[in-house]
């Protein structure tokens, strides 16, 4: 049976069954435990419960084993009957524990987005402590699509049918700075919907700061138009007799370069197979998933950037 003190005496089995180092583990399970405390005080003392706090059944698992097992249900996407079998559970009790703990990590993950507030005058702020604190010079926006299960209903399996994948998708907008830092995410959409619409419509540019350039990809041309007030870069288009140019191709490949980054963010929450292969679950549970994932990745990328700060 799988269990924190068995993997954490092997750090490599540690991080290939979680995704998360044993010092990333202990450093989430830390900002965990309190948010889960509150949930839990808040579910166990809603006005229809029949009984009193601290009646009715436990936790078969240790709150640690708990979130191993969460961690490993992201890091492997395993069915609940494998899950439950692994950690020694039934496959009822590893689905419905699996969903309790997953909204807190949601919970944790959307306390990590949001952008800094710039310094104002007379906070004192030197030019080196104010570009190591806030250094958010760009927003690079990107959409990434996951495949679901085809749904039963025609209208639904209709909306959700993405041309570009020829496949049922749901679509999630990102932001992140030129650190890759991940800073924003739209709620999922189904898979018809443009990267533009999604964008716009989700209002994520409206809450970049003022003087913040944006970047996107030529998924997002005709940003601009809705924000004209703002910076706005994307790639030139070829357009019939009217080939790109030298100087605009190399613009292009200055922009791919810079873009590069949210790439490697995505790359880095596609190492959680919940967010790569087919979505098997509710639609509903999407977006919990994915912003758990947010929250593991803002807070690697966090450890590594305070890490090379104090070099």
């Amino acid at each position: 049976m799988i269990s924190y003190e068995v993997l954490a005496q092997k750090p490599r089995v540690f991080k290939s069954v979680t995704g998360l180092s044993v010092d990333e583990f202990d450093r989430l399970f830390r900002k965990f435990v309190p948010k889960w405390v509150e949930q839990e005080y808040a579910r166990l003392s809603r006005p229809d419960r029949k009984r009193a706090i601290g009646g009715g059944r436990k936790y078969a698992l240790g709150l640690k084993d708990l979130l191993v097992m969460v961690l490993c249900w992201l890091r492997l996407y395993l069915n609940m009957e494998a899950l439950g079998f692994f950690f020694g559970v039934d496959k009822s009790t590893a689905s419905r524990d699996t969903r309790r703990l997953l909204k807190v990590l949601r919970l944790l993950g959307e306390a990590t987005l949001g952008w800094p507030e710039p310094p104002k005058r007379g906070e004192g702020k030197s030019v080196a402590e104010a570009l190591q604190e806030y250094p958010d010079l760009l927003a690079i926006v990107d959409a990434t699509e996951q495949c679901i299960q085809r749904p039963s209903d025609n209208e639904e399996q209709r909306r959700h049918y993405s041309g570009k994948k020829k496949a049922h998708t749901r679509k999630t907008g990102i932001v992140v700075n030129e650190r890759g830092r991940i800073r924003d995410v739209t709620e999922s959409a189904p898979g018809s919907t443009h990267d533009l619409r999604l964008v716009v419509e989700s209002r994520v540019v409206d809450r970049v700061p003022e003087g913040i350039a944006l970047i996107g990809d030529a998924g997002f041309d005709g940003l601009q138009n809705h924000y004209p007030e703002r910076s706005v870069g994307t790639p030139h288009k070829a357009r019939r007799n009217h080939p790109l140019l030298p100087d605009q191709k190399l613009a292009n490949r200055e922009l791919s370069s810079i873009r590069m980054v949210v790439e490697n963010t995505l790359s880095h929450m596609k190492h959680f197979k919940v967010l790569m292969y087919q979505f098997r679950h509710p639609v509903e549970l999407y977006d919990d998933a994915f912003r758990a994932v947010v929250g593991i990745v803002n807070d690697r990328i966090d450890h590594r950037l305070s890490l090379v700060s104090a070099a």
